[in-house]
């Protein structure tokens, strides 16, 4: 019997630690390359039929959760408070459903019980294992929380039930082949499996799952389910955006545990894509409204989703590349992800969440975090990443050479040579550069300590040129060993290794310099021409209402001549670092610069509604550029001080393909101005006068964009600008190739009772009058 996947693909995954794989190798020592890939047919595809040696699990494997004990200030509360509220809260939730305790928060819950007992949890996790062992074992998403509590109590009854499940899968693809169109999650899924049990059917099913995804009788073929070619051709990260990054992680974990080479090189280019061409500052992914990743270098800001599944699944991707390759770089992204995007999708509460994660808001209302949504899919994800956490601070290889690739207070123990090593780790970070590790042990033993130098603390924010400092570190990264300072550089994997018998009482320091950084991104990057983003260790900060004069923050402009002076935060923001500054007005470059606080990031939208910016203009808008709506600048106002603007934005698309102008054979009062300025009264005057509904100027009175109003329908003259400064020189594309006829826009001016101004974009910009009652284009615009 066929056993199918749901078609929506639940988002959610995240790494499980597992002991040291002895034995293991490294993807350049093992993997098999079968050369370039070419496209399979599907009869082709059987189940087992590819000869490889599997391994049992990663080279380098991180130090498991339960295993480190949180000392520090700030993941240690978060960790906390994920325990005691935001999991019974999302475990009530589950009980107000039909589906009851499952999951991800099933998981969690799991998860921090080791190190957290909850008798009343634990009565409700027991009995839902009990509830689901006696279920029939059906499909693969139970395979994960299976090992995982096989992993936490030893116990067999859930793993035994998707063991059974397993086996009906493996042999219905076997014996009937049957087309399929995911993938991504349900290999994971019996990767999952496979390292527990290390059975290698467990492992075929993995590699099936991948093997039938895009062929040509693939249902459901697209790019927004990757699965518009097989993914060994794949190059780009593309669709769904957590579909995506978990497709990565699943041919990640298929490529090494097979030692089938072409599977990881093919997760490591769609990487490499999404971090050099379609990552977000703080560390996210997907910019569309889709839930998906757009074009190269567009990341907008007030439309962002970079929602909270993709970057914990991002995560997961990263940190399993590092265990691959031990490259810090993947660490380096993995850390910006976790102290940015990941930790904003949860309140400081712990019990209020964001699925989108907006780099700039208009403070209407939009960004105000929520308890419940019709779709639980982040929350989730949520607190079994925060259970987690202390998973992704240490890690070994099978030297038994240990990775520091985070610092956290912290303490956890080892095994070097076959006698334990205790590491007591005591940190300022984030907030502080200084971090020092105290060696334990009984007897003086020869070990490695491989100590990740942050790829922000050598000048570069991320891999590959998509973002950059303005300015170099002032002071450079200090190493000492019992006081001794010793001259290291990171290697080419980003690690500074320290090779010695290490005696009892040993202590290692390091001080990263922690200056407040401008960042700019590639110039190709529409959305952030001539703007900053500041950063400060890890930390991506951001300007709230709050803490700016009036609260208008989409109006800030900051210049070589403002200083950024990190401090403790007071009140509500106590026990942060803030940074303090000064800034100018975009709109008004006569007004005093306002005094303006800079706060992390993650902690917006904490205090109610009220506009955000994390990139800040450096000089004034130019045309062309994307506007503070998320629009397009068309028009500077040089006599802004008289008329109380300095910009006209265009909406970035129509709002109708076919609309009347309205009042057909009816001289309205007004309505006839053709200058720039008019439009707006213009529209005004239309609306007085014509309650038609549907009309040219109701729609452009009505729209707003991402949570901005006060558009109007532009008049003669605003409208013929809007043509040659965006059109005619193809900075702003409104599709008009090979269009002979009938791409016109309504202007407001009225020329008469029956005619209103038009401009034909496909003729040059000309300008036209036709009846009122014709249906043609509207684009609204606004002033700023």
């Amino acid at each position: 019997m066929f056993l199918p996947m749901p078609n929506r693909i639940a988002r959610r995954e995240f790494l499980k630690s597992a002991s040291l794989a002895a034995g293991a190798l490294g993807v350049a020592a093992h993997a098999q390359s079968r050369g370039t890939p070419t496209t399979p047919k599907p009869g082709d595809v059987r189940i087992s039929a590819a000869k490889y040696q599997p391994v049992a699990d990663y080279p380098i494997q991180p130090k498991r959760y339960s295993e480190v004990t949180l000392k520090d200030q700030f993941w240690s509360p978060k960790v906390l408070t994920n325990a005691d509220v935001t999991i019974p809260f999302e475990v009530e939730k589950r009980g107000e459903g039909a589906r009851g305790l499952n999951g991800g928060v099933l998981e969690a819950a799991m998860l921090s019980l080791a190190t957290r007992p909850n008798a009343s949890l634990q009565a409700q996790v027991d009995a839902r294992v009990r509830a689901i062992a006696e279920a029939a074992p059906a499909g693969n998403g139970g395979f994960e929380i299976a090992a995982t509590w096989f992993k936490i109590t030893g116990r067999r009854e859930l793993l035994d039930n998707s063991i059974k499940a397993a086996d009906a899968l493996y042999e219905n693809f076997r014996v009937n082949s049957p087309p399929f169109s995911g993938g991504e999650r349900d290999a994971m899924n019996c990767v999952q499996l496979y390292r527990v049990t290390h059975d290698r059917k467990h492992l075929d099913l993995a590699k099936h799952y991948l093997d039938i995804r895009g062929l040509g009788n693939s249902v459901n073929r697209s790019r927004h389910n990757q699965s518009y070619k097989p993914v060994l051709e794949q190059t780009e990260a593309v669709g769904h955006a957590v579909n995506s990054v978990t497709l990565m992680v699943s041919m990640a974990d298929v490529g090494m545990l097979t030692g089938i080479k072409d599977y990881f090189v093919a997760a490591q280019r769609m990487w490499t894509d999404a971090v050099e061409r379609k990552m977000y500052v703080i560390g996210g992914v997907g910019t569309t409204g889709n839930e998906g990743f757009g074009d190269p270098y567009s990341l907008p800001n007030i439309s962002a989703y970079a929602e909270t599944c993709a970057v914990l699944m991002f995560i997961t991707l990263n940190h399993r590349l590092f265990m691959a390759t031990g490259d810090g770089k993947y660490i380096d992204v993995m850390e910006r992800g976790m102290y940015n995007n990941a930790i904003d999708g949860v309140s400081s509460s712990g019990n209020r969440f964001f699925y989108v994660n907006r780099l700039a808001s208009a403070g209407d209302g939009r960004d105000t975090r929520w308890d419940r949504a019709s779709l639980e899919c982040c929350p989730p994800n949520l607190v079994r990443f925060l259970a987690s956490m202390p998973g992704y601070i240490y890690a070994q290889d099978a030297r038994g050479d240990i990775y520091v690739n985070l610092y956290v207070s912290s303490e956890t123990t080892f095994t070097v040579g076959g006698k334990p090593l205790a590491l007591s780790v005591a940190s300022e970070m984030p907030w502080g550069g200084a971090s020092t590790i105290t060696v334990t042990k009984a007897d003086d033993q020869r070990g490695t300590l491989k100590l990740r130098i942050p790829g922000w603390a050598r000048n570069q924010p991320a891999p590959g040129g998509l973002y950059s400092y303005a300015a170099a570190a002032s002071r450079p990264v200090t190493v000492t060993v019992n006081g001794k300072a010793v001259v290291l550089t990171a290697d080419r994997l980003g690690y500074v290794a320290i090779d010695r018998i290490w005696k009892s009482g040993d202590v290692v320091r390091l001080e990263f310099p922690m200056d407040t950084k401008r960042v700019v991104a590639d110039r190709r990057v529409k959305d952030t021409r001539a703007r900053v983003a500041i950063e400060r260790g890890p930390m991506v900060y951001c300007a709230e209402g709050p803490e700016v004069q009036g609260g208008k923050v989409s109006d800030l402009i900051v210049d070589a001549k403002s200083a950024f002076t990190p401090s403790a935060g007071q009140e509500t923001l106590t026990g942060t670092t803030v940074i303090h500054t000064d800034a100018g007005s975009l709109t008004n470059p006569a007004a005093p610069r306002r005094k303006v606080t800079l706060i992390p990031y993650y902690l917006w939208a904490n205090r109610g509604a009220g506009e955000m910016s994390v990139w800040f203009s450096t000089e004034d808008y130019a045309i062309g550029d994307v506007g503070p709506a998320g629009g397009f600048i068309f028009y500077v106002n040089p006599n802004y001080a008289r008329d109380g603007w300095r910009y006209l934005e265009a909406a970035p698309f129509d709002q109708s393909a076919g609309a009347k102008w309205g009042c057909f054979r009816r001289m309205i009062t007004g309505a006839r101005g053709t200058a720039i300025g008019t439009g707006k009264q213009n529209t005004a005057d239309m609306l007085a006068a014509c309650a038609e509904s549907g009309g040219a100027a109701a729609l452009c009175a009505s729209f707003t964009l991402n949570g901005v109003g006060g558009w109007f329908l532009p008049s003669r003259d605003e409208l013929s600008l809007l043509y040659r400064n965006l059109k005619a020189t193809g900075s702003v594309e409104f599709g008009t190739q090979g269009t002979a006829d009938n791409f016109t826009y309504w202007a407001s001016s009225q020329n008469t009772a029956d005619m209103a101004a038009h401009v034909d974009f496909a003729d040059l910009g000309r300008v036209h009058g036709d009846d009122k009652d014709f249906p043609r284009r509207v684009r609204a615009i606004r002033t700023v």
